[in-house]
């Protein structure tokens, strides 16, 4: 990781061995322990949704992993692109909404976790009747979209030479995709953790595995919850790092 930083902080313009280069710090921080929260959320979701549900395939949990990972990806997307046209004036909005942007992701994360725990009782209103309308790719999607804007301590060595170059050449496209590439890399474990989870999910013979499927993934959700609600103290001045 040492290493990899100087090279990054010579990317001025746009080639392939710039988003080999970002794909790489990507993929490092998305194995990082720092980032297991979105890994356990992923985890969490695919074993919860494949055991809720008998007969669905072995694809489920890689399909809700994807979804989830290419959310994050969008916002880091975005991010990138608005870097790349106002700099690091983006930063400093940032930073003064991630204590309310964490505390929510930790009240979702805990509803979740809560839900599939069967602590608490959840009836999602639809327009039309559907016999599984949080399981959908665009469900996943939505729910990676506020998880974009979270962040962990190995994110900062790689990501901050990433973002200095899109503000330092005021490219927005340039920005965009090297923010993209990063998150789709990092989305990689977050993946490879749905599908493992779904493929074990799929493995359920009986209602006790069903059962215990469905607690593990409301475990990983309050663990997540609980280390965002962690950073939301710590980016609210009531904690000390």
């Amino acid at each position: 990781m040492i290493e990899l930083e100087p090279l990054l902080e010579n990317v001025t313009a746009l080639t392939p061995l710039a988003v080999a280069l970002v794909a790489l710090a990507g993929l490092i921080v998305g194995i990082a322990p720092s980032s297991f929260p979105l890994i356990s959320v992923a985890a969490g979701l695919a074993a919860g949704q494949g055991a809720a549900t008998s007969g669905e395939r072995r694809i489920e949990g890689l399909w809700l992993s994807v979804g989830f990972a290419l959310g994050i990806a969008t916002v880091d997307a975005v991010l990138g692109a608005l870097f790349g046209l106002v700099g690091f004036a983006v930063l400093r909005v940032l930073v003064s909404y991630l204590a309310l942007a964490y505390a929510l992701l930790a009240v979702m994360l805990t509803v979740a976790g809560l839900a599939l725990l069967r602590v608490i009782h959840i009836v999602v209103p639809v327009l039309t009747p559907s016999a599984k309308p949080t399981r959908s790719f665009l469900g996943s999607y939505l729910l990676g979209l506020p998880f974009g804007l979270s962040t962990c301590p190995a994110c900062t060595p790689l990501l901050l030479p990433v973002v200095a170059a899109a503000a330092a050449t005021a490219d927005p496209l340039m920005g965009a995709v090297l923010m993209a590439t990063f998150g789709l890399a990092r989305g990689v474990p977050i993946v490879v953790a749905g599908t493992a989870a779904g493929s074990l999910a799929h493995l359920r013979h009986t209602r006790r595995f069903t059962l215990w499927a469905e607690r593990i993934g409301g475990a990983l959700m309050l663990g997540a919850a609980l280390y965002f609600l962690y950073q939301a103290a710590l980016y609210a001045g009531w904690l000390t790092p």
